[in-house]
């Protein structure tokens, strides 16, 4: 009795409080239906149905019925809607679903074949139908209906059949139809290309790309001339990192289409990114033999230099003759095409490679001050020749002439990223040159600079020379360290490691031991010797894990990992590592955002 007078106290309440805004009272009924109190729910749906005539608040209604088991009142109610609204076939689905939830199989049949036999041309209805289906987890009769709406509108509805192949994970059906989109529109291929990365992106069971490359493959053989599956073959392959398989169907289109050579260009920077560059130099070679007269002849020619010369840079070259025969190729083609705004990218680094690892500097400034001379040349670029410059007149250890061209660069600049580039260079000239005080000054000025990089640079050694020179007259160990970074920065690696060797063993204070590891460690990791990178990195994070440097190794080593020894599992660790112990680092979001996408990829 008691639960009776508690309903009929809580319908009066409702009844009272009805005038209030009927969205409120939609969010109470919603909270009621999700907190599983369904028989407060079905009083308050029963009375904005009655209030609103919307379909929506009636599915509620019916939805609460069923969860009670109060099956022949739902019944009542779907067959009293029916009367009134004899073509609505939502509600035969509605009925239908009741009956299959008392197991009545027949009856729910004949009802959800009474929906389907009912739809007419009208495309909106279809997928009305379709989608209700769907909320009622009956797919078959989704996937029927807009098969029999097919038949009746000529629509082939095959993003919407997608879409219910994919809520059943029936992928194979899922690609055929978002394949077969591409052959309604080939505009349709970013819309199938961003569906098919998402399923990729959330495969559980790790075989979604194999289906689909099997399925394009299938295509191209059957109808070798349509191109669109071959472009989706080349994006998957991209996708999986496989740049040299997409080269081959890339080739392939441009040599059917006679292509000017924009798609293998693209492909090419796009595995110069990857550090693919065995495929991006087959890439700029297929480029540059379809001959100079081609548009994108010169892209194909300095791309091509770029690549070999980032191979020089990046991967310890223990050849004279390959450095030598890569200094050729470039003079070679600077002569071809001329000193001008396209090949200034490629003059500079041949000056880099000259002076820093043939030891030519004098040809290489001679070389960038006839770059500096170019008409026309942007002056952005002008302010890059003249950083190259003052590095190589450092090299030569003519430090003033280093010093006024970085002067040059930084007043022509003034307040942009590159002219701070200039001044940072300026401050590390000094600290080069055991000119703590002054170089300070000028770290200290960068450090609100907009170019993080300069303003990253400028707080680490300002801290770094602040920390060295306060309780140190002499600034033996800051000299040291100083005189080693010079060396590394003049590619005297060697020297630079006989330097920090001495200051570990010899310090006087300690300060500067942390640092002299964490040099040594890039120096070994640009040789590629990664085990001694491993090694003193480790001793940073585990023997001076309160010091400045400790969030630096850290990231430095969880992309070792995942970048050049392909340790996904250990670089999550050290990514998560720094996440926790060092939240307050610069490299955190950096590391998020590098530890998710592994996570993603797994």
């Amino acid at each position: 009795m008691t639960k009776y007078i508690n309903i009929l106290l809580f319908l009066l309440i409702t009844a009272l409080s009805f005038g209030q805004n009927v969205s409120e009272q939609t969010q109470l009924a919603i909270k009621y239906f999700q907190d599983k109190e369904y028989e407060k729910a079905e009083l308050l749906f029963e009375e904005i149905y009655k209030t609103t005539g919307a379909k929506f608040y009636f599915t509620y209604l019916i939805n609460s019925l069923i969860e009670q088991k109060k099956y022949e009142d739902a019944e009542k109610q779907i067959k009293k809607e029916i009367r009134k609204n004899k073509n609505d076939l939502n509600l035969h689905i509605d009925l239908g679903y009741l009956y299959k939830r008392q197991d009545m199989t027949e009856e729910a049949d004949k009802e959800y074949k009474i929906a389907l036999k009912g739809i007419s041309v009208d495309e909106n209805e279809i997928k009305n139908v379709a989608n209700t289906f769907l909320t009622r987890q009956e797919y078959e009769f989704a996937e029927k209906t807009y098969i029999e709406g097919k038949e009746k509108t000529g629509n082939n509805f095959n993003a919407e059949l997608a879409t219910v192949y994919a809520i059943q994970r029936k992928y194979p059906e899922m690609i055929n139809k978002y394949l077969d989109l591409l052959v309604e529109d080939k505009k349709n291929i970013e819309l199938v290309q961003n569906n098919m990365q998402y399923y990729m992106n959330n495969d559980i069971q790790d075989n979604f790309s194999e289906i689909l490359r099997v399925e394009l493959l299938k295509r191209i053989q059957k109808n070798s001339s349509e191109i669109t599956n071959n472009q989706m073959l080349i994006w998957l392959f991209v996708q999986q990192k496989k740049f040299s398989q997409a080269l081959i169907q890339a080739i392939a289109i441009d040599k059917r289409i006679n292509d000017p050579g924009q798609k293998i260009i693209d492909l090419a920077k796009i595995s110069t990114e990857n550090k693919d560059y065995e495929t991006a130099i087959k890439a700029y070679n297929y480029v540059i033999e379809k001959g100079r007269d081609r548009a994108f002849y010169i892209d194909a020619k300095t791309g091509k230099l770029d690549v070999l010369y980032m191979q020089a840079t990046e991967v310890a070259i223990n050849s004279p003759e390959t450095i030598q025969n890569l200094e050729n190729e470039f003079i070679q083609t600077i002569n071809s095409l001329g000193i001008g705004p396209n090949t200034i990218g490629n003059i500079i680094k041949l000056a880099h490679l000259q002076a820093f690892y043939l030891n030519k500097p004098d040809e290489a400034e001679k070389l960038l001050n006839d770059a500096i001379k170019v008409k026309g040349l942007q002056p952005n670029l002008t302010a890059i020749c003249k950083i190259e410059l003052g590095d190589i007149l450092l090299y030569k250890n003519d430090i003033w002439q280093a010093a006024l061209i970085y002067g040059q660069a930084e007043k022509e600049n003034e307040n942009l990223p590159i002219g701070d580039e200039a001044k940072l260079r300026k401050a590390k000239l000094a600290y080069f040159a055991n000119n703590f005080q002054w170089a300070k000054a000028q770290f200290d000025a960068l450090k609100p600079s907009t170019s993080k990089p300069v303003s990253n640079d400028a707080i680490f050694y300002s801290n770094l020379i602040e920390e060295n020179t306060k309780d140190d007259s002499t600034h033996i160990d800051l000299n040291k360290y100083a005189d080693a970074e010079y060396k590394v920065f003049m590619n005297k690696d060697k020297r630079a490691q006989e330097i920090l060797d001495t200051l570990i063993t010899q310090s006087k204070s300690g300060n500067l031991i942390d640092e002299a590891y964490y040099l040594k460690a890039k120096i070994y990791e640009k040789s590629g010797d990664y085990e001694n990178t491993i090694k003193y990195l480790q001793k940073i994070i585990t023997e001076y894990s309160y010091d400045i440097l400790a969030d630096n190794a850290i990231f430095d080593l969880a992309k070792l990992y995942d970048n050049k020894l392909n340790d996904k599992e250990s670089a999550v660790e050290y990514y998560k590592k720094l996440m926790i112990e060092h939240p307050e680092s610069l490299f955190v979001a950096e590391a998020r955002s590098l530890y998710r996408k592994i996570r993603e990829n797994q």
